[in-house]
């Protein structure tokens, strides 16, 4: 046999309606073709999952896709994806999230978990290594991430225990519920936590102990030495302060998400970035997997002034100045998305609200970035009277209040009251309401966009118009972004071309060039493609919200004929057919298998 590295040739499927399990062996070509992350989910979820399938019914599919450099000992190597059929766009969904659990899953000697059914009652699924097993977790059910994983590392013995779950967010089968591990790491986009809420599957629960084999440790080596060494020069923004550092140069610039995207500007952003996070309530910054850059942030706030000046590890803890909030260190610190989308996008320049608003989505499991612009859609729809005082029984929708984004943050994850109502996403609220609700909706594909205003970054036209998983912004067009996602490392180590090329042959010895790596981007961009045409896709759906056609005082709106342009030319740049779909030819050059090539013969 040919010795393997990289991967294990092991994929874990499990039968929730059955409650078993049982062992893939895809074969050393499966790995070579599609490296993991989206195209590996995106295979999976063609495979299994029924035109007209319910997302929130058993017929979807709910998979966890490590790369094969993930868990692998080298800086960016913490990566994993989160795939299935998104309750929110009904295309597919396939969200990337860091920390510890996709490479102790790997450690554990498994290269994907792939969950079908739904159980009548909640489990887990427990992972030793080779041992699998699903336990009762009704105990679980209704509780917090947090309490999740200490209740579960008691139980099973192990204090390193890594935990993937659902929120209370997820149980409810808010459309936006996210995927949780380790505490503070969300893979957000797309609603995979509904999934497992509607599967009765609280939490994946591993315990790896394995090196996974890697073909050349001492390439990898030297390249975890560079990074450390190049910190000031490569790395310094995202080690001193993680990602936010430059949101007052973006609002100079005029493409800061404010009041609903109308504005482009918000004139308290130094009192919410990432700079006022650290001067302020930041108690540490955290590292995912083997990665020395460390741009995690960690915040504690105390609600009273009881422990003013009590130091965690040198560091004083800072409590709320009206004493209304604690914090808890344990769900992390708010990133650039989370301070945009739960302070800028809603005019909320309190620090400590934004950064108690990042801690209920980790604990209750909630995308902070479709959280946060429904929240910003509904406060917009109650100015114009769309959405009365009467529909939300006397809780207000006011920018500029970050009280009340607390409060519909537990309304919405319980779905209490008109919470209810917005747990179901912007874009199906926009909908029911009609009235011209959906002229000021910030939705692709109905899913909330990230904060990026497209005006503003150029980049990002291609990502919201064409990304198959919809206004998402870690699921970029790019080339670069799309081998990162297929093998499992991270976007925001900057590596270059050749050390992204040496960095997967050190792990695999494949041998790649580039040409091989553009073309492995290309498959997993073409299969998520194909996965969304076979679930009714058509170019109708590239286009970005109306919104977006308007004007911000700094940046021009964006033409529906300029749309069009972009879209036709990444058709033919990935080799899709002027309506956006992808051919039997363009498949066999990619090498994707007959199978899949017969949905379009």
């Amino acid at each position: 046999m040919t010795e393997r590295f990289g991967y294990w040739n092991k994929v874990l499927h499990v039968d929730l309606s059955a409650g078993t399990t049982t062992v893939e062996e895809p074969g050393d070509a499966f790995f070579r073709l599609y490296g993991g992350g989206r195209a590996m989910a995106a295979h999976y979820l063609l495979k299994h999952v029924p035109v007209g399938a319910d997302p929130l019914g058993p017929e979807n599919v709910f998979v966890l896709a490590p790369g094969v450099v993930t868990g692998a000992p080298v800086p960016g190597a913490g990566r994993h994806s989160v795939g299935a059929m998104s309750p929110l766009s009904g295309g597919i969904a396939e969200s990337e999230s860091g920390g510890f659990f996709g490479a102790e899953l790997k450690r554990a000697g498994w290269d994907g978990i792939v969950v079908h059914g739904a159980s009548e009652k909640p489990v887990y699924l427990y992972i030793n290594n080779d041992q699998v097993e699903l336990r009762d977790a009704s105990h679980l059910w209704g509780k917090i991430t947090g309490d999740v994983e200490d209740i579960l590392k008691t139980e099973t013995g192990e204090a390193r225990l890594r935990v993937a779950q659902c929120g209370p967010a997820g149980e409810n089968l808010v459309r936006f519920a996210c995927v949780m591990n380790d505490g503070k790491e969300a893979a957000g986009r797309g609603g995979t936590g509904a999934v497992m809420g509607s599967k009765k599957l609280k939490a994946v629960a591993v315990r790896g102990t394995i090196a996974v084999p890697v073909a050349d440790k001492g390439a990898l080596s030297e390249t975890a030495k560079w990074v450390s060494s190049t910190l000031d020069t490569s790395h310094r923004a995202f080690h001193e302060y993680g990602t936010g550092a430059a949101m007052q140069g973006k609002n100079l610039e005029g493409g800061t998400p404010s009041r609903n995207f109308k504005l482009g500007q918000f004139d308290a952003v130094p009192m919410i970035d990432a700079v006022a996070v650290a001067e302020n309530y930041r108690i540490q910054m955290d590292a995912c997997y083997a990665c020395s850059v460390r741009c995690k942030k960690v915040v504690q706030i105390e609600e009273s002034a009881a422990n003013e000046g009590v130091t965690r590890k040198g560091v004083p803890i800072r409590s709320d100045p009206q004493g209304r909030y604690s914090v808890d260190p344990r769900y992390g610190g708010p990133e650039y998305e989370s301070l945009a989308s739960l302070g800028g996008n809603l005019n909320v320049d309190d620090l400590v609200a934004i950064c108690k608003a990042n801690e209920m989505c980790n604990y209750l499991g909630m995308d902070s970035i479709s959280a946060g612009a429904t929240i910003a859609w509904a406060m917009e729809a109650y100015e114009k009277g769309l959405i009365t005082i009467e529909d939300t029984e006397g809780q207000h929708l006011r920018f500029s209040h970050g009280d009340d984004v607390i409060a519909w943050l537990s309304k919405i994850a319980f779905r209490e009251g008109y919470g209810d109502v917005l747990a179901e996403g912007s874009q199906r609220v926009a909908e029911r309401i009609g009235m011209g609700a959906e002229e000021f909706l910030t939705t692709c594909k109905g899913v909330e966009m990230g904060m990026h205003d497209p005006r503003h970054m150029e980049n990002m036209r291609h990502t919201y118009l064409l990304s198959p998983t919809g206004g998402d912004h870690c699921s970029p067009t790019s080339d670069r972004a799309g081998v990162r996602n297929a093998v499992g490392l991270c976007n925001f180590l900057q590596y270059d071309g050749a050390q992204t090329v040496d960095i997967i042959n050190a792990v695999t010895g494949w041998g790649l060039d580039d040409n091989d790596l553009v073309t492995m981007a290309h498959r997993g961009q073409t299969l998520a493609r194909l996965f969304n045409v076979r679930h009714g896709f058509t170019r109708a759906d590239d286009v970005l919200p109306r919104r977006f056609e308007e004007d911000l005082p700094k940046h021009k709106g964006l033409s529906p004929d300029f749309q069009d342009r972009l879209v036709s030319e990444y058709y033919a740049e990935q080799g899709w057919d002027p309506d956006g779909n992808p051919t039997a030819d363009g498949l066999r050059e990619l090498g994707i298998t007959s199978a899949f090539v017969s949905l379009v013969s």
